[in-house]
Formats: structure tokens, sequence, C-alpha cells
């Protein structure tokens, strides 16, 4: 009679909402992990802000010929390698405008070639088409790079035996197709299993591998992605637009000397300073604030005088949009950057993203001091 005390099934009941629980809770693990390699990736971005700029100021100041120079050189490339993976992380599973910039094909392929050799099985046989005379095209290179891993790690999971992987590129007079590619040396067979799920957007299982993603991006490029087979290969291919000789030379013009003054505010000493240090060596005039607080007082002391503000968005007390709205109640057509570990599309401002070379910055600051287009009200900075 004592068995049958407890006649109910504590455990039966529980163990359906456990059932149901464990994807949610999956689901949470991961937009915490999510989170905290955001946290992370912005905390870098601070620092290696700090390391690209002293390591260019460093640069600048030497001869090419010095000692010094080649080293410093390979730290700037370490440097910049370790941005594209803070990139990364700050994009994983998030829709977010590329950063559109001039970039080399052949550099973008390389580097996508070295992430991929140390990712895919090494029993996965792969071939990388080189490319030495490849054009330049405006890009997000961390969401290209994002775009062909995907595709290719899609591909090598679901190959089957006695097959090659390939990346290659192939120029047209206004575009170019990258393609990501599996051939056998005998015929695909209809019934193999799937290498690639359909393209269309709507559809769930082009979601669930990210394809959906992987289209979005190639469409914020400008591009278009589609699916090519034959009885031997199957490939997607990506076309981007590529830019002709008289825009690229146009991307690459050299800057010239500044004489503006610019107000700078961060709360990060390290990163403040060197900011500072690569306008002051630009021939800017430059004012400087530690907080939101400080930069508003600045400001409101010499009005006339600063011609661009340049602010973090995150200080404490402030934060920099916070600052800019209350400086445009003097000045309402005040031109300002807003910087930010965080990728963030801001309305109202002009956005530099963190961490940014001292050609990036004074890139930027020029073109904000030459664009003759009205910054946007206060209302629509909130």
């Amino acid at each position: 009679m004592d068995r049958d005390v407890t006649t109910e099934d504590p455990v039966g009941e529980p163990d359906g909402e456990l059932d149901k629980e464990q994807p949610l809770r999956k689901e949470q693990k991961l937009e915490m992990m999510g989170a905290l390699a955001g946290f992370i990736a912005h905390d870098l971005n601070n620092e290696l802000t700090v390391i690209l700029g002293n390591v260019g100021l460093s640069l600048d100041a030497l001869d090419p010929h010095d000692a010094l120079y080649e080293g410093l050189v390979e730290a700037q490339r370490a440097s910049h390698r370790c941005v594209e993976m803070t990139h990364a992380l700050l994009n994983l599973n998030q829709s977010l405008k590329p950063e559109l910039k001039p970039v080399g094909l052949d550099q973008l392929l390389k580097g996508t070639e070295r992430i991929l050799r140390r990712v895919l099985p090494t029993t996965v046989p792969t071939k990388f088409s080189k490319h030495t005379q490849a054009p330049v095209i405006m890009a997000d290179v961390t969401q290209l790079q994002q775009v062909i891993m995907n595709l290719a790690a899609n591909a090598s999971r679901a190959m089957p035996e006695e097959c090659l992987l390939e990346v290659q590129a192939r120029n047209g007079p206004k575009y170019v197709t990258i393609s990501i590619e599996v051939s056998s040396f005998s015929n695909m067979r209809e019934n193999a299993k799937r290498l690639f799920v359909p393209l269309s957007p709507t559809n769930r299982d082009a979601t669930a591998f990210g394809l959906g993603r992987d289209i979005e991006i190639v469409r914020s490029h400008g591009g278009s992605i589609d699916l090519a087979r034959d009885a031997n290969s199957i490939a997607f291919r990506v076309s981007l637009p590529s830019l002709s000789r008289d825009q690229t030379a146009g991307k690459s013009k050299a800057l010239t000397e500044g004489s503006a003054c610019v107000l700078i505010a961060d709360d990060e000493g390290p990163v403040r300073r060197a900011a500072v240090q690569i306008l002051l060596r630009k021939g800017y005039n430059v004012m400087e604030a530690g907080d939101g607080e400080e930069a508003v007082r600045i400001f409101m002391g010499d009005t006339d005088a600063i011609e661009l503000v340049f602010l973090d968005m995150t200080m404490p007390g402030l934060t920099g949009l916070e600052a800019l709205e209350q400086m445009r109640k003097v000045r309402p057509n005040l031109k300002a950057l807003v910087a930010s570990g965080y990728p963030l599309e801001i309305d109202g401002a002009n956005f530099l993203a963190k961490p940014y070379s001292p050609l990036d910055l004074v890139r930027r600051i020029q073109e904000v001091l030459n664009n003759q287009d009205e910054p946007a009200s206060q209302g629509e900075l909130a």
C-alpha cells in the first residue's frame, strides 16, 4: 500500500515541460554567447584603435628604410587581421548595413583562403585560384568573407566522395563573379546528398542554413547570387560590381592637410590621445574632452571656433548623441562624427566604426567637413 500512496505521476508532466524548455534554453544560451562576444569585441575594438593609431603615427614618423619600419608594418597587418575577427564577432547573426570600402578582390580572397584552410576539414580537397590582376570592389570585407565561408562550409559538409571544392573569381566588364564550386570527376547524381539548399529567401531551409542572410549581404553590396549546375558541377555564383580605373583613382587620392578646429570627446584616454595626435599631425586644431558633459562645456565656451565634433557614442553621463543634441540647440548645422566599437546605424550624425586607422579617421573627418549637406535636426537624433 505504501507504493500506492503517490498515485500521480509527477515525472511525466515535468519531463514534457523540460522537452519544451530545452530549445528555449539553447536559444537563450546562444543569445548570451552572442552578447558576450559583442562585449568582448567592443572592448577589443577600443584597444585596437589605440594600437592602430600609435602604430600609424610611428610609421609616419619613420623613414621606410629604418630597421624598425618593417616590424611596425607587420604589427599593423596583424592588427588589421584582429579587426576582421572582431567585426566577425559583432556581425554574428545580425543584419547590419555594410561598411563599404575599396578593397582589392585578390586581397579579399587571400584573407578568406587563410581562414577557410583553418576551418575546413583537412580531408576536403580544396583549390583557391590566384588572381594577380583582380579588380577593386566596394565591399565590407568581413560580411563578404562570411558569405564565402558559409557557402564553402555548407558544401564541404555535404560533398560526395571524389569531389573538389574550388573558390575562384572571374572578371567581367562591370561585375566580378566569385564562385564556390563543387566538381566531380564523374557525373553528379541527382539523388546524391544535397550540396546546397534552394536560394529562395522565403524558403525555411535557406534561412536555416544562413542563405537568407547571405542573399541579404550580397544584395546590400549591389550584387546578386545564383546557382549554376551541370552534369559535373554545382556552384554558387556571387556577382559584385567592380570599380573602374577612374573610380579607383578617385578613391585612393592622397589625403590633404587640414586646418579646421575639431573637438574630440572620448572617455577612454588612450583612444582620445591617439585621435588627438593623428589630427594634430595633419595640421588640425584640436580640443579634447573626457566625457559628454565636458564636451558640451567646452563647446559652449567656444561655439563659433569649433567646426566639427568627434564624439564617442558610449560615455558616462551624456552619451555622444545626447551631447550632440545639446550642442545643436545652439548650432543646428554643427558637423559631427560619432564613433563606436559596436556597429550602429545612426540617424542625424556620421558614423565611424572602431577600431579605425589614422587614414580612416582623417578621411572621414575630411568627408564630413567637405559635405555641404546640412545635418539632421535635433528631433531626428532621438
